[in-house]
């Protein structure tokens, strides 16, 4: 059986603060699912902390096994300052999360290793701060098969740690099965196989 991939996501906020020879940096890590919902976060940011000189920000989100990435120096000189953070949430492996690092320029000019230093800081004490979950891949099954069959899907489904979730009871019976994808195909074989071809896989969407 091929090794199943897990995924780390955020769950609440976490907020640290970091002072740098009179720069102060506020940093924000929150759960995001899409880029839209990061965005949205940002604009919040940005307008409770207007006075602000930068907001610099990176995120991972959208599907796990293929994440959306993208991240913002907001004028600090390039590679400063989006990148450290977006270097950060790779370190800990984390999707479906943004970290903004807001910034007061404090009057002396860090250098671009000192804003290097301060960003990629300030973003990783807010991401050890924040609480992690794992999460699988999960998938979802349509089958759709006589009345009869009902049973030998009830009794299979549990074995590949599938649960149903709901059906459609008409002329056949259409049933929706969750499972972790790495049993996926599994659970197709074995309900084709048992029901001699009787049981027919609609549809299979992938949940992560």
């Amino acid at each position: 059986m091929p090794e199943e991939k897990t995924y780390r996501i955020p769950i609440g906020k976490a907020e640290t603060r970091l002072t740098d020879r009179g720069s102060k940096f506020l940093s924000l890590c929150a759960p995001a699912a899409n880029e839209v919902e990061a965005l949205e976060i940002l604009t919040q940011r940005s307008k409770q902390h207007h006075d602000a000189s930068h907001h610099c920000y990176a995120f991972r989100v959208g599907d796990p096994n293929n994440p959306q990435e993208r991240y913002s120096d907001h004028g600090e000189p390039s590679g400063t300052a989006g990148r450290p953070i977006l270097d950060q949430i790779r370190g800990k492996d984390l999707v479906g999360i943004i970290v903004i690092v807001t910034r007061w320029f404090g009057g002396t000019k860090l250098g671009k290793g000192g804003l290097v230093r301060a960003y990629g800081g300030c973003a990783a004490d807010a991401l050890g701060e924040v609480k992690v979950i794992v999460k699988r891949p999960m998938t979802e099954i349509v089958v759709r098969c006589d009345y009869d069959l009902i049973g030998l899907v009830e009794k299979y489904v549990p074995q590949y740690e599938g649960k149903i979730k709901g059906g459609e009871y008409q002329v056949d019976v259409v049933l929706t099965i969750h499972l972790p994808e790495i049993h996926a195909g599994e659970l197709k074989d074995c309900l084709v196989d048992k029901s001699a071809g009787r049981i027919i896989i609609e549809s299979s969407v992938n949940l992560s």
